[in-house]
């Protein structure tokens, strides 16, 4: 079973790494759009079928990068348009559209659950590949964090809280002082649960739970994919998966492509869960 889940991430990895071919020849202005969308926060949304938030924070004395795309663009180049102070680059989790371009950087921090996964979205062939032109292939290093993690960038600071559920190893970004969350993919307008590196529902549930205790700390979420939400909208996603648990919602089966068989949607107000139905609770 361990053999299998590990085959799963390796295609997961390589289905990413296929539709994202490198183009660093292109125009990066084709590839990267950026929106101010707090006090020096971006948005660098990377164009594909589906588009993925990039965001750079900028304190006083480093500027952060969270997650990095799916790597089809010269993703440092861009963000020195942006910012001149030295960059700190993090994970929200392992999967090839939020870690893409982590081969332009020599370290990443990133939850240790997700390590793996990263790693087998960067073998040598594809570092080769991805580095920008006359530069040396180094070794990606991985720097673990975990719950409580504080990063400061200089009179602004980022703690990372851990939110297991999309993956095992997905964190949040909370940023209290300005009153902003980034949460990766943990929220979304519709979140993946039938992956399988994903958690069972009810430890997503935990993970919401937990972020929405804090709720007095953030007005604002930055997700993975899509525009800012109201901090409201965890509530609509509690509400969803509870629904799914009782059994009180009316799924309908999520086909987007053969990717996503067996698959079931839920929607509760604003909120959406496209979940796996055999991998609801933990297993006893």
């Amino acid at each position: 079973m361990k053999y299998l889940t590990s085959l799963k991430l390796l295609v997961f990895s390589v289905f990413f790494y296929l539709i994202t071919p490198v183009v660093f020849g292109q125009n990066n202005n084709s590839i990267y759009k950026v929106n101010k969308v707090a006090d020096k926060v971006w948005a660098i949304v990377e164009s594909a079928e589906t588009p993925v938030n990039i965001y750079l924070v900028e304190g006083k004395d480093s500027a952060m990068i969270i997650d990095t795309g799916y790597g089809r663009g010269d993703l440092i180049t861009f963000v020195k348009t942006l910012t001149k102070l030295p960059l700190i680059v993090v994970n929200t989790h392992g999967h090839g559209d939020h870690d893409g371009n982590d081969s332009q950087f020599s370290k990443i921090y990133a939850h240790p659950a997700d390590f793996g996964m990263i790693n087998a979205s960067f073998n040598k062939e594809k570092r080769r590949k991805t580095v920008l032109p006359g530069e040396a292939v180094v070794p990606l290093t991985l720097v673990p964090v975990k719950d409580g993690y504080i990063f400061n960038l200089g009179g602004r600071k980022l703690e990372v809280i851990e939110v297991p559920g999309h993956t095992h190893g997905s964190i949040c970004l909370l940023d209290a002082k300005n009153k902003i969350l980034f949460a990766g993919d943990n929220t979304n307008t519709v979140v993946w649960l039938f992956l399988s590196d994903c958690y069972p529902l009810e430890v997503y549930l935990k993970s919401l739970q937990k972020v929405e205790k804090r709720s007095n700390e953030y007005d604002i979420v930055m997700p993975g994919h899509n525009e800012p939400l109201p901090k409201a909208f965890i509530s609509d996603q509690i509400g969803c998966v509870k629904s799914i648990l009782a059994g009180t919602c009316s799924p309908k089966p999520y086909n987007k492509s053969a990717f996503t068989a067996g698959a079931m949607l839920c929607r509760y107000q604003t909120a959406e869960v496209a979940y796996d139905p055999n991998n609801l609770r933990v297993k006893k």
